[in-house]
């Protein structure tokens, strides 16, 4: 069995899969990961949809679509371009399992430092980005256990932030309440081709050691 650093050091973003089915209980396994990550005053901010259904991926990558070309129309002239981003952005649609991420409200442990927050003008919005968003790291560690069962069991994932852009069109289409965001589209399958390696910085660009 590999050790961690191995088995993180490894994953690749993969963005073409085989066309096989992925059982029931990797499906289980991955979500099961997933719900061990550490959480913002351990709220377990999350929810996942895993979709399988072809039909209902068409209709995520289509909506996918509609929202990058309206937010793009009349901003950018070339046309080219837009269908480019597009297509970025909706390279799940060839995936055999597309897993939906999720957000629900981060209630904080203190409702005395939730009050004194507010009195001070924040909303809850900007209290999470005061404290760092612990809303969103929670949601980040739990796509990362994701993505190492995932590179674990064989198979290729990649984390995609931009299909968030349709917004309460995933929701609709997923019948998930809006009260939940959207953050991102897992596509998962066996790899359909090998990953380049991966250049990392140097080691003392990102580690500074205080003694």
């Amino acid at each position: 069995m590999e050790n961690f650093y191995d088995l993180a050091s490894k994953r690749r973003s993969i963005r073409k899969y085989e066309d096989k089915e992925i059982p029931q209980s990797d499906i289980e396994y991955f979500i099961k990961s997933a719900v061990t990550a550490p959480s913002g005053c351990n709220s377990q901010c999350w929810k996942f949809v895993a979709v399988k259904n072809k039909d209902v991926i068409n209709q995520l990558s289509e909506a996918v679509v509609e929202a990058n070309n309206t937010f793009y129309e009349n901003m950018v002239d070339d046309k080219i371009y837009i269908e480019r981003k597009g297509k970025a952005a909706t390279f799940f649609k060839n995936a055999p399992l597309v897993i939906a991420v999720f957000m629900s409200k981060l209630e904080y442990y203190d409702p005395k430092t939730t009050e004194i927050f507010y009195k001070k003008g924040y909303d809850h919005t900007s209290m999470m980005s005061e404290m760092s968003y612990p809303d969103v790291l929670s949601i980040g560690a739990a796509v990362q256990n994701m993505l190492l069962a995932i590179q674990e069991k064989g198979y290729g994932a990649c984390w995609m932030n931009e299909p968030a852009i349709a917004g309460k069109r995933a929701n609709s289409i997923l019948g998930v309440s809006d009260e939940l965001k959207f953050m991102s589209l897992i596509p998962i399958g066996y790899p359909a081709y090998t990953p380049r390696n991966k250049t990392l910085k140097d080691f003392n660009q990102v580690l500074k050691i205080i003694e």
